[in-house]
């Protein structure tokens, strides 16, 4: 080779960049996503379930993540900035979990669009219980942080099992009894159980996110709800009980 040659052959610094192979991008890639700021969420979200909004600070949300505490102030500005997108990371997730869509629901009597509700409402916070667990330290104080999650996505997400009883309730297949009682109940039901389900598994030793025991207790919430715990004697078709007819 020349040294003609040697001065024409590319460097690291001339050579053309290397091509993604052709194939489907990595998600990240398609929604445009920072691995860095990925990173930061997820440790974000594990923190601030664990031990709330107050104690976590941005060292150790960064050191969670492997990265330098400047990368939180880079991506996000301040810690209240990250919680709140913390929080919107978590919703899109719950988005692909909470499957109840109008195509879902088309062609439900009340009764039946109600038990959907709650099935999918069970299955999401098995999937994700750490949205839960968050909503749970912000529940015991008033804050901006409570409000904003009351504005953006509890009362929405509320409203929709409320206007399910109302739409029950008019039709005359539940009794009437106010709604914010009811939706308090089914949610809290369906909630808080597994944002504590450690005390489940102790007591029980019975994993509440295990898939059969998600199934099964999404069956148990929906047949309380719907037929109580009283066991009531099966009635024979035009006739009586063995009870009565002794």
């Amino acid at each position: 080779m020349t040294s003609a040659d040697k001065r024409a052959a590319p460097t690291p610094a001339t050579r053309a960049p290397r091509r993604r192979p052709p194939g489907r991008p990595k998600l990240a890639e398609r929604e445009g996503r920072d691995p860095t700021r990925d990173l930061l969420l997820d440790a974000s979200i594990a923190l601030f379930a664990r031990h709330g909004f107050e104690t976590v600070t941005t060292g150790q949300i960064a050191e969670a993540a492997g990265l330098t505490q400047s990368m939180v102030h880079y991506h996000f500005g301040s810690k209240s900035k990250l919680w709140e997108e913390a929080m919107r990371r978590l919703m899109r997730q719950r988005g692909r979990l909470f499957r109840a869509t109008a195509r879902d629901l088309a062609g439900l009597d009340p009764v039946e669009k109600l038990k959907v509700l709650i099935r999918r409402l069970v299955e999401a916070n098995a999937e994700n219980p750490d949205y839960v667990r968050i909503v749970v330290h912000e529940g015991t104080t008033r804050s901006p942080r409570l409000a904003w999650l009351v504005e953006t996505y509890l009362a929405p997400g509320f409203g929709v099992f409320d206007q399910a009883l109302r739409e029950a309730m008019d039709a005359g297949a539940i009794p009437r009894r106010p709604i914010h009682d009811v939706t308090n109940a089914i949610t809290s039901a369906a909630s808080l159980s597994f944002a504590l389900h450690a005390i489940v598994e102790d007591m029980y030793a019975v994993d509440l996110t295990a898939p059969d025991r998600i199934r099964s207790f999404a069956d148990t919430i929906v047949d309380i709800l719907f037929n109580g715990l009283l066991a009531r004697p099966t009635v024979p078709p035009g006739g009586s009980t063995g009870a009565a007819a002794s």
